[in-house]
């Protein structure tokens, strides 16, 4: 099997456990990875589709997986059934489609123990639902193959308060190299009243973990440097563009403005590789 650097990123980011859901499986390859390589024992690959599930069922066949690897047209999760899988994974597909499995699947997915999601739009709504919802980013991986980023997440169900003490442990690192403390007390933890900086800090912070991973800024990812760049160049010529432009209509300043808090966030995130 020859997977793409994408889909083995993928396997990557799965913890070993009994049994997992490959939602969208499509030809099955990371369903056959994953039991290649001793990370899940089973897996319930499923797809919206038949064409899908049948070049999955060929594939499977060719590598006498069918004993580990079982089929089954759904609809997200809807021939899932409660506690026959320990995660699940979206692969492949757009962040608002990853949200609707997400919600639709919720009764199940509280009580699992990983999701592994790989969205190809929309990530700052699939991050912030994940956070609204009680998840933890766990851990982030990001690949650049064939001309497009392909950031992906692993999160925990049941979370709650602990992705805030990771953003707020994040908040107290910065105070702590910049001495932003009132009274012994790093700013992010005073009242909003005390200190109005610190509720900016706040929403700044949730805005740049939402659009560019938590885990990756974190761990200053190589090619999320790269993405960070790319975007720094693509949307400066657009507001250079707009600017030379002189006289600008009111959706156009709007637009700038839009494109001064992109940029302004994404010089924020590059403080992280220094």
């Amino acid at each position: 099997m020859l997977l793409s650097d994408r889909m083995r990123a993928v396997v990557g980011l799965v913890q070993p456990c009994k049994s997992i859901a490959d939602i969208g499986c499509d030809h099955g390859y990371v369903s056959m990875e994953l039991v290649r390589s001793n990370i899940c024992r089973h897996v319930i690959a499923m797809d919206i589709n038949k064409g899908p599930l049948e070049r999955a069922k060929q594939n499977i066949a060719d590598y006498e997986m069918q004993e580990y690897i079982q089929l089954r047209l759904s609809d997200g999760t809807c021939a899932l059934q409660q506690g026959e899988s320990e995660g699940i994974i979206c692969a492949g597909m757009g962040g608002k489609l990853v949200i609707s499995i997400l919600e639709q699947g919720k009764e199940l997915i509280r009580e699992m123990s990983q999701v592994i999601l790989q969205p190809q739009s929309e990530l700052n709504e699939v991050r912030s639902y994940l956070r609204e919802h009680g998840f933890l980013i766990d851990k982030e991986d990001i690949v650049y193959e064939d001309g497009k980023y392909y950031p992906m997440i692993r999160a925990l169900p049941g979370a709650f308060g602990r992705h805030e003490r990771q953003l707020g442990g994040n908040l107290e690192q910065k105070c702590r190299k910049s001495g932003f403390y009132v009274n012994g007390i790093p700013a992010y933890r005073q009242p909003f009243a005390v200190s109005e900086t610190s509720k900016s800090e706040v929403e700044r912070r949730t805005r740049v973990q939402d659009t560019y991973g938590p885990c990756l800024l974190e761990m200053a990812h190589p090619i999320l440097r790269q993405y960070l760049l790319n975007q720094k160049k693509t949307l400066g010529g657009i507001r250079e563009s707009l600017l030379r432009q002189g006289h600008t209509t009111q959706r156009q300043q709007q637009r700038l403005e839009e494109l001064e808090v992109k940029l302004s966030d994404i010089v924020f995130c590059l403080y992280h590789y220094f």
